[in-house]
């Protein structure tokens, strides 16, 4: 694996992180990447920044990794595979859940038959899903809707078992969008027993885009949040605000996290910015060598932290929330 961590990350840390963080962090948003499980350009011809971990992403590179760039954290995930009809979902769950540290999802495609999907929560012992508007009904096409990620025979068997669904919402407007807050409402009315985790906060990767919408989802228990890849400080500022802390889980979208850069707001759009060449969606490559970059890693802990929130709610987001709901669910599936 190539080196990551560089010696002015280990001064930042020192610096600006050491003894400010909880001895115990839960990463609930973690892609794992088994070779196994996906075609052999998969990820030359869409993720390349896996270029960065071997064409993989395992957990013991996830922890690996974590003791680099958090030295002295206790560290626990929530993982699952990553967007592609390429990949064999059955055999994407297959990275060692333990229910301990490692706590797992399956990936979901709404042309699974519930069958499938039970046997490998079984055979897995994973918690629930997470699906992709590109694993969904209408998957090809901008006016996929969330609806279109799940059968009605799947969410029935989630909601009888109490799983966890960790959403990727689509369309072009997040949670801007009309109509993705009413399928969200309608999923978290009609299935009160499934919890559903809006990924990135909706996608609100600019203030805009939050602001006065995360407060429609207060009403809902069984809604949550996860902030990976949120750097943004009006952002978790509101979210913090105006939503129950309890159901806000801290999450980094690794391994992307762990490359150098910042996400930053232009005109109610935003664009990763970063000196590596890789291909992260909407970014732009600075390779002038003037600016000096951490990694996003860091720059999501940086507008966390900078919200000065009381130590009780900041050990309940980085740790508490998501290990209490993961470790629920699976002691109810599969006993202790």
């Amino acid at each position: 694996m190539l080196e990551m961590v560089t010696q002015q990350d280990r001064k930042v840390f020192q610096e600006e992180f050491a003894g400010r963080l909880p001895g115990k962090i839960f990463d609930s948003h973690v892609h794992i990447i088994l070779k196994g499980s996906y075609s052999p350009s998969w990820g030359t011809e869409n993720i390349s920044y896996l270029e960065k971990t071997g064409w993989e992403f395992t957990v013991e590179q996830f922890f690996s990794l974590c003791k680099e760039f958090l030295p002295g954290v206790e560290m626990f995930l929530a993982g699952f595979g990553g967007p592609s009809m390429k990949v064999n979902r059955s055999h994407a769950g297959s990275f060692g859940v333990d229910n301990s540290h490692v706590f797992g999802l399956r990936l979901l495609s709404a042309y699974d038959s519930v069958e499938e999907v039970a046997s490998d929560v079984e055979k897995y012992h994973l918690c629930g899903v997470k699906p992709y508007a590109c694993m969904a009904l209408k998957r090809d096409s901008g006016e996929t809707e969330l609806l279109d990620f799940f059968t009605k025979e799947q969410l029935e068997y989630l909601n009888k078992n109490k799983l966890i669904a960790t959403v990727h919402i689509p369309r072009k407007m997040r949670l801007e969008d009309p109509l993705n807050r009413r399928q969200m409402a309608y999923l978290c009315e009609t299935y009160p027993d499934i919890t559903f985790i809006f990924a990135h906060i909706g996608r609100s990767y600019y203030k805009r885009c939050a602001v006065n919408y995360v407060d429609e989802f207060v009403k809902y228990p069984n809604a949550y949040w996860d902030t990976a890849m949120i750097n943004h400080e009006g952002v978790l500022k509101y979210t913090f605000d105006h939503f129950p802390a309890e159901r806000i889980l801290y999450g980094t979208d690794s391994p992307i996290a762990f490359l150098h850069g910042k996400s930053v707001e232009i005109n109610n759009q935003y664009v990763y910015i970063s000196p590596e060449k890789f291909n992260l969606g909407t970014s732009l490559h600075d390779g002038t060598g003037k600016v000096v970059y951490v990694p996003f890693l860091y720059e999501q802990l940086r507008s966390v932290l900078s919200l000065d929130l009381p130590k009780k709610v900041l050990e309940g987001f980085f740790f508490e929330n998501a290990h209490s709901l993961y470790t629920k669910t699976a002691e109810r599936m599969f006993g202790k």
